[in-house]
């Protein structure tokens, strides 16, 4: 291992807190209170752009992309960032022991979506900050130039860098807003930043010479920064943009007179109407440029070409101008898509593009799902042109022709008819025209085309993750008999040979299946699982209910259920490192086959024996485009779907030492990790010991309080099976659910339910407990609620959820919450054994088949008298066959009655691709 490594195993705090690219920071109240009202209004209140289903699947049934959560959640929001934040608990322990404090607001999938802005609010924090101390800096340098000489009159060029502007930096929420502040500052004092940056270096030299020379130097008044530059003083870069270059003629005197400021103009967008008249310079347009021709511009008419570009520019940058346009053009764009050359040839009705290969104006708010995603798929090919725009296009009348630039541009506008400022308002009009078209216009389809394609990989993502919770959230197989029996019964072994007798050759049947029978007298399995390789699988598994049905009769059996597994996950692991380090010396075929049988066993389990570092879980199907979404965040969300369930279910850290195949788990456990879950697991087999009661956590794996509040609740301890075997004293409790920080409270829970006088000398409260746990019908008498109002007046705040779960808990212990096993419907046997899913075979697919022979309906008795003879030839025919050689009517019936007659042409036999057989009888022709 590492430093680092070591350095996270070691520290008190849960490892994936630690390995946050965002580090995890405290927080003063006021910032959660801010925090969590920007949380809940850009995470939870927001609408995305395109049509978007729900992200929380947890939820029956689906819903809109609007949010369901009132302004109550802000409370909910802000204090689950406190426990993150302040006191350093996972999502899982918030979920499952603070509900009081997030429910019913926040579901454990929310409470992972605030984890995930938190990262994004402490990056927009930390990014403000910075850019904050920058224009502090160009204020501190501005005022030094100015302070020099003060009676200088400004130049035109010099923009003041004044309290308007930090204001703005200050109410800035997202990052979008923070990149048009900066390119904003970048405009008009980017090319001063290296001048400030050489005149913070010589101030620097200049007071440490000071305080070389200076006897009693005050050290506060002198300090350095680390972050001092070393090396030469910075050069200017010589920039030879267009607006450099209009800046550096003076230009920028000429573009002050056009009547507005950007600002101004900006509020008059903002605000729908001219709240700011335009000014009206006394002078011609072309006069004055006159005055500005020099050897760059070297004629009025390219002076005033450039003065409107420096126009365009500067309100091209202006931050609210471009949050009020960025607000229309999502609200308002179009997408258009025509073929190329290329698209034209290729786009067929089979082809995936071929919905949108011709769109016209179609709202990119109608766009849904990951459509948006596979537009850039097409267009990437080279197979379409994707335009969005903010006009109609092409549409005449009904104020079709009416554009966006037609609405603004009265707003940068002087309603006079004198030439002067008739010539005025066309330099206006021309300049706002160039800042939409030229500026404005590419960089919001820009950003709207990256922001449509984050939101299509977001929604890949969630699907992603709710075909992984389906395929977890079921429970181990069960058979009916033996529901009352441990879970341990089914032990991998019973599994491990079945395959290998599934995929054997059919001459050799008879022999087969005699094996299989002697295999099954011997094991006796609770389950046969067959993997759902190919169609071969139906055919195999009626075997084995055949030879299964003989055993049962012959009483060498009990009833043994037969169930069609999906091979996929199995697949994967046969050729997976793990498991030719698992078993080096089985062949593949047999590594599948205990796959198969595990995953019966415990789907959670088995999956998660590809979650690991080689990232094989990668390479499950769980979505057709999961190639094209950035793989961190895809990996991540799988995770979370497995720390979920892990919790849920709970480990069992003794049986992951005497199972290694169910170590993989140990890592989701709520505050552990990949480092942590391993280093716990080195200690307990280092003392050849096991983990008897909770306590040992801290006292032998030297676990810190932060980790050991985190985790200890979801680690649990199968107490019936240490019984007499140790010394150390049993906690029941230990085997549950309730957190060792409510031990006393379902300890006082049972001594009420029997009614214990708990003075009394020899009052025993573990004595209560296991009473209790014998006979939990006790507790439903209880008075949660008062027990709640108690404790809250104790000063343990809002406990009543907890109390409620604490009597489930003492009802059932660790009772397994997922679904119940099911047999697998028929659709889903077919995808199964085809390897189809509804995207690729579905009504309308052009799908193409080999003709393998000509099916046939045999003749009916009552039939047979409708042979016809051919007076030319004085032959006779078949009805059915259409063989028309027999000389007499009784070779006909003999022709029947032999069986020799395959019967009347019905359809074509054909087989598809995917092996499927199938006759087809429509529009066959005769």
């Amino acid at each position: 291992m590492t430093d680092q490594d070591n350095e996270i195993r070691t520290t008190d705090m849960p490892e994936r807190f630690q390995l946050r690219s965002i580090p995890v920071k405290p927080a003063e109240d006021d910032e959660l209170e801010e925090e969590a009202e920007w949380i809940f209004r850009h995470g939870f209140s927001t609408l995305t752009i395109s049509m978007q289903e729900s992200t929380d699947y947890l939820d029956r049934g689906t819903t809109t992309n609007f949010s369901r959560k009132g302004p109550s959640t802000i409370a909910k929001i802000k204090e689950a960032l406190n426990f993150m934040r302040n006191q350093l608990f996972e999502v899982p322990f918030i979920a499952f022991y603070r509900k009081e404090y997030v429910e019913p607001e926040l579901n454990i999938n929310d409470l992972w979506k605030v984890w995930q802005w938190d990262e994004k609010w402490t990056q927009l924090k930390t990014r403000k900050q910075n850019l904050t101390r920058l224009f502090q800096k160009m204020q501190s340098y501005q005022f030094e130039q100015i302070s020099a000489d003060p009676d200088k009159p400004l130049a035109d060029g010099i923009r003041p860098l004044d309290t308007a502007d930090m204001e703005r930096l200050k109410d800035v929420q997202t990052l979008e807003e923070l990149g048009d502040v900066y390119n904003h500052f970048l405009l008009y004092y980017g090319r001063d930043i290296p001048k400030m940056q050489n005149a913070a270096k010589a101030n620097k030299k200049r007071l440490k010479k000071i305080k070389e020379v200076s006897e009693d130097g005050e050290e506060e008044e002198l300090e350095i920064e680390e972050e001092e530059q070393k090396g030469p003083d910075l050069k200017l870069a010589s920039r030879r943009d267009m607006y450099s270059i209009c800046q550096s003629v003076g230009l920028d005197g000429l573009a002050k007179k056009f009547g507005l400021t950007p600002e101004q103009f900006g509020e008059n967008l903002r605000d729908s109407y001219q709240r700011h008249e335009t000014e009206q310079f006394p002078a011609e347009p072309v006069e004055l440029a006159k005055d500005y021709v020099c050897s760059q511009f070297s004629t009025p008419e390219a002076v005033l070409e450039g003065t409107r570009y420096m126009v365009a520019m500067q309100i091209a940058r202006e931050p609210l101008v471009r949050h009020v346009l960025r607000q229309t053009f999502q609200e308002r764009a179009k997408i258009n898509t025509k073929p190329t050359k290329k698209g034209k040839k290729e786009v067929d009705e089979a082809h995936f593009a071929y919905s949108f290969k011709y769109l016209k104006n179609k709202p990119v708010k109608e766009l849904n799902g990951e459509q948006f995603l596979k537009m850039c798929l097409a267009e990437d090919e080279g197979l379409l042109a994707i335009d969005i725009c903010i006009d109609l296009i092409g549409v005449k009348g009904y104020a079709g022709d009416q554009t966006y630039f037609d609405e603004i541009k009265q707003f940068y506008y002087r309603d006079e008819f004198s030439h002067q400022v008739q010539e005025w308002n066309r330099q206006r009009t021309l300049a706002i025209e160039r800042s939409l078209t030229q500026f404005l216009y590419p960089q919001m389809a820009k950003e709207l085309k990256s922001k449509l394609i984050a939101e299509a990989k977001e929604s890949i993502v969630r699907s992603c993750c709710r075909r992984l919770y389906n395929w977890l959230k079921v429970a181990p197989y069960r058979p009916d008999h033996l529901a009352e029996e441990d879970d341990d019964l089914m032990e991998e072994n019973q599994g491990k040979g079945i395959r290998g007798a599934g995929c054997s050759l059919r001459p050799q049947q008879a022999q087969d299946i005699e094996n299989l029978k002697k295999f099954l007298t011997n094991k006796k399995p609770h389950v046969i699982a067959v993997a759902g390789e190919n169609r071969d699988a139906q055919m195999i598994m009626e075997d084995m209910k055949r030879a299964i049905g003989e055993l049962e009769q012959e009483s060498a059996l009990p009833t043994v259920g037969v169930e069609l597994i999906d091979n996929e996950l199995a697949t994967l692991y046969m050729n997976s490192k793990k498991s030719e380090a698992d078993f080096r010396d089985y062949p593949p075929l047999l590594r599948q086959a205990v796959s198969v049988a595990r995953k019966i066993q415990d789907p959670l389990m088995e999956y998660a024996q590809v979650c690991s570092t080689d990232e094989d879980i990668l390479c499950l199907k769980l979505h057709p485009l999961q190639e094209h979404v950035v793989k961190e965040d895809l990996l991540s969300a799988l995770y979370c779907e497995f720390i979920n369930r892990v919790n849920e279910v709970g480990v069992d850290v003794n049986k992951a030492i005497a199972h290694p195949h169910t170590q993989s788990l140990v890592q989701y456990v709520c505050g552990l990790g990949p480092r942590k879950g391993s280093h716990l697991l080195k200690i307990l087999k280092q003392n050849n010991n096991r983990l008897e009661n909770r306590t040992q956590l801290v006292t032998m794996c030297h676990m810190g309080p932060k980790v050991f509040i985190n985790c200890a609740g979801f680690i649990k301890i199968d107490t019936a099976s240490l019984g007499d075997s140790t010394d150390s004293y049993i906690e029941v409790l230990d085997g549950s659910r309730v957190h060792p920080e409510t031990y006393e409270w379902a300890r006082k829970m049972a001594v009420d339910a029997l009614e214990y006088d708990e003075s009394a000398e020899d009052a025993n409260p573990a004595g209560a407990l296991e009473e209790i746990l014998e006979n939990p019908e006790r507790l439903k008498d209880l008075d949660l609620d008062a027990f709640a109002e108690e404790l809250e007046r104790q000063g343990y705040g809002n406990k009543g959820i907890t109390l409620y779960d604490i009597r489930a808990e003492l009802s059932c212990r660790y009772k397994d919450l997922r679904v119940p096993y099911r047999v697998p419907n028929t659709e889903e046997v077919f995808n199964m054994v085809t390897k189809e899913t509804p995207e690729t075979f579905y009504i309308g697919k052009l799908i193409t088949s080999i003709v393998t022979g000509i099916a046939h309906r045999r003749p009916q008795g009552e039939s047979y008298d409708q042979a016809i003879r051919n007076d030319a030839t004085g032959l006779w025919q078949c009805p059915f066959c259409q063989q028309d050689n027999f000389p007499e009517l009784s070779e006909v019936w003999n022709h029947f009655d032999s069986g020799s007659c395959p019967g009347q042409a019905i359809g074509v036999r054909s087989r598809l691709d995917n092996w499927c057989p199938g006759i087809h009888s429509h529009q066959v022709s005769e």
